[in-house]
């Protein structure tokens, strides 16, 4: 004989719990960041503080005849120095308005495509 499983009645049938709405905070909490994230980048790309300004390569003694090694450390200096930015504060600055608009659209559109 096969034991019999035991059925829950009609009264007693387990209900799943409503899945709750995130609170105001947890809603809010991306677009502050975003917000913040836009006005630094813009605040850095704008202004080029002097402490993210990458300088110029130092001039080295003209030595160009002395070892392969030296002239091939500057050949790449120089072809580096060519592709670097000015000012550090422009690539961090872009990126960092990049980051915090696309976190504003993706946080805007959560927003309109979630159900209510």
């Amino acid at each position: 004989m096969t034991p019999k499983l035991p059925v829950p009645s009609r009264d007693r049938i387990p209900f799943l719990s409503k899945i709750e709405e995130p609170s105001t905070r947890e809603r809010l909490m991306p677009v502050a960041i975003g917000v913040g994230l836009l006005a630094t980048g813009a605040l850095l790309w704008r202004i080029k503080p002097s402490a993210l300004q990458i300088p110029e390569p130092a001039p080295l003694h003209d030595d160009s005849g002395r070892s392969t090694w030296r002239r091939a450390a500057r050949k790449s200096r120089d072809g580096v120095a060519r592709v670097a930015p000015d000012n550090l504060s422009d690539s961090v600055g872009r990126s960092l308005v990049f980051a915090g608009a696309a976190l504003l659209v993706t946080r805007m559109l959560d927003e309109v495509t979630s159900r209510r």
